[in-house]
This record gives C-alpha cells, structure tokens and sequence, in this order.
C-alpha cells in the first residue's frame, strides 16, 4: 500500500468528473467525422464533442481557497521534478514523435493520488484529405495515455496519422478564417490568443468548414476561401455546466 502524506497546497484548484466519459465521446465524435463530412452529421459531431469541451472547461474552474490534499508517495515524488520534467516525462509516455512545439496549451494537474497532463490545441486545423492527433492526456503514475485523431477524409492507416504540428502555410489558413469571423459581423467576434473552447476547421475545395463549442454556444458556419464571406451560421446556447464540490475530484494545478 502506498504511504500517504498530508500535505497543505494553495493556489487554483479544478473540480472535475471522470475523465472516462470524455474520452468515449471524443472517440465517438471521430468515428462519426470518418464515415461522413455532410453539414448535418457535423451538427451532431458538435453537439457530441461540447462533452469533451466541458470538460476542459470544468478543468479551467478556479476556487480561490486553500484546502488540504492528500498526496500519495509517488505522486509527490513526480511533483517534486517540476512542472517541466513532468511534461518531458508525459511526452516520452505518449511514445510519438510529439514536442512541445505540437501543442498551444499543456496543463499539468494532480489530484493527489495521480499526476495529469493535458496536451490541447483549441484551434484544430484539418487541411483538405488530412487526419491528426490534435489533444491527449497522460497519466504519469500510472503510465497511461489517451488521444483520438480528428479527420478530414476516410479512414485508412490509422497508424500513419501524427500529431499535428503548426507550419506558416498552416498558420495561414487559421488566420484568413478566424480575422474573417472576427470582421463577418455574422458569428460573434472572439480572442484567439485565450480561446479556451474547441474550434475545428476542415478544409474544403472552396470554403472551409467551421466547428466551435465554447462554454455556452455550440456553433457551425461556413468561410468562403476567397471573399472570406461566412455563410450558413447556425447556432445553439448551452445551459452552464453546474459546478458542484460534492462528490467531486479536486485538483490542484502544477506550475
């Protein structure tokens, strides 16, 4: 049995439920994304992935108290190394040719009885034909990984499929659809260095497919490659995700 230490943490703490749930939907959302590309099969693949978005919406939860968290004796051992050594460790884990350099937000959590890392892109770019791995989770202690792809074509050799890393021709067509939603007046304008929901953006032959969940709207419309015009918005509110301490995990984040 693992000796168990009490140890007083203060900072930002994150009540969150299991984070089985999210990974069966997650999976589920890219199983519908391989079999059809149709308008209204990825209104239900939206509607499927604002469980995952949740999630790490709940995970950014702050409390602003400080309370006592029981930590086991290997989970304080791997918080020892610091927040940069665990990441090292989670991505030797992940067993991929993946850096930090994949990644636009990597948080590391712990519960006390495991350490956590969250590998995340919020803006998910698929190019015309393409498949990656955009987000995944590790859990140090236990040596355990979980990721999905997210594509845009049928699926062939999931084994070729890589992380997806950001190049300037990439970081082009991110920037033509998110500077043309923010000047459409149709679609809400939003920050895209603090964006914390999930956009996903398929490339079509002449416009780009535009998926985004968000804390309290879950939303899909279409940019016109050339003019920037975007076209066939529609969209839902969300009832906010109640926030309750009772029967939840609390975790404290690792800095």
């Amino acid at each position: 049995m693992a000796i168990r230490n009490k140890v007083e943490l203060h900072g930002n703490y994150f009540m969150v439920s299991s984070s089985l749930t999210v990974i069966l939907f997650q999976n589920a959302f890219n199983a519908l994304s391989k079999i059809c590309n149709n308008k209204r099969t990825r209104i239900l693949m939206l509607k499927m992935m604002k469980v995952f978005v949740l999630f790490s919406l709940i995970i950014n939860y702050t409390a602003s108290y400080a309370q006592e968290i029981t930590m086991n004796k290997d989970v304080e051992e791997v918080i020892k190394l610091g927040k940069d050594s665990i990441v090292q460790l989670a991505l030797e884990l992940l067993n991929e040719k993946a850096s930090i350099q994949n990644f636009a937000r990597i948080k590391v959590m712990t519960d006390g009885q495991e350490v956590y890392v969250s590998f995340r892109n919020p803006i998910k770019y698929l190019p015309l034909g393409s498949a990656f791995y955009f987000d995944a989770m590790v859990h140090v202690v236990e040596k355990t990984t979980s990721k999905s792809p997210v594509f845009n074509r049928a699926q062939d050799n999931k084994e070729a499929i890589e992380f997806y890393k950001p190049t300037e021709d990439t970081e082009m067509h991110v920037r033509f659809v998110t500077e043309a939603i923010n000047n459409s007046g149709v679609v809400g304008s939003f920050d895209v260095a603090n964006f914390e929901g999930d956009m996903t953006i398929y490339e079509n032959e002449n416009y780009y497919a535009v998926s985004v969940v968000s804390e309290y709207q879950e939303s899909s419309y279409n940019v016109e490659k050339v003019s920037g015009k975007v076209y066939d918005a529609e969209h839902a509110h969300l009832a906010p995700y109640p926030i309750e301490n009772e029967g939840k995990t609390v975790f404290k984040e690792v800095f």
